[in-house]
């Protein structure tokens, strides 16, 4: 499978140098991109699960702004920050003193993140699309405190997040973008949770590794 992904990747990159012989510079679907920053207003929905009992934070609208600069063609580094109204499971003791799983509570995080993303077009536009690809390093962290002694605290987590999508140019400067990505992060547990009695987590749920699909869009502007 990544064999055939790198090589229809080879071929769309090859595309715009081979695609405008022949035609006069007035009708070539290539355009070039002529702005180097842009500010882009984002919005979207992050999944998940929360990990094997639901406590990581999932399942909700994100929002927030991105910087970017193309430093080299198609290549541009970017910075964003967002928040993410999310929702993790409820942790509390019942009546008998054991830790007990039930209902939700928000459970939002705000995000850094740094990217690099690649243009698969060049530093063209096609019919106005500009396709891409990337990948990005964040931190993230809850936004408020937790509920109750018991509750499973999220705290501040490094997390990784490749990329796929399109920018389309409605004209030189302004764009709407279009993404779906991942966010891959980790959930440790402390240790109460693990009690043979009272807790609620198994061994070989330690450290829980995660992945969150996330649907992102933006309005953003060039210059």
């Amino acid at each position: 499978m990544r064999h055939v992904l790198a090589l229809l990747f080879l071929l769309v990159a090859a595309r715009p140098a081979d695609a405008q012989v022949g035609y006069p510079p007035s009708k070539s679907p290539y355009r070039d991109i002529t702005k180097k920053m842009s500010l882009t207003a984002l919005f979207g929905y992050v999944g998940g699960s929360g990990g094997t009992l639901g406590l990581g934070p999932h399942d909700g609208p994100a929002y927030g702004g991105r910087f970017g600069i193309a430093v080299s063609g198609p290549l541009e580094f970017s910075f964003a920050v967002q928040y993410a109204d999310l929702k993790g499971a409820r942790v509390f003791r019942n009546l008998e003193g054991n830790l007990t799983v039930s209902g939700h509570l928000p459970s939002p995080v705000w995000t850094f993140e740094t990217d690099m993303q690649y243009t698969i077009t060049g530093g063209k536009t096609w019919h106005g699309l500009a396709p891409y690809i990337g990948g990005g390093l964040g931190y993230a962290w809850r936004g408020s405190s937790t509920e109750g002694p018991d509750a499973y605290d999220f705290g501040g987590r490094f997390y990784w997040a490749p990329f796929i999508g399109t920018r389309y140019f409605v004209n030189p400067r302004s764009f709407i973008r279009a993404e779906i990505r991942g966010a891959f992060w980790r959930l440790a547990y402390p240790p109460p949770y693990y009690d043979d009695i009272t807790g609620i987590i198994q061994s070989f749920a330690i450290n829980n590794y995660l992945s969150n699909v996330w649907y992102q869009v933006g309005f953003g502007y060039s210059f």
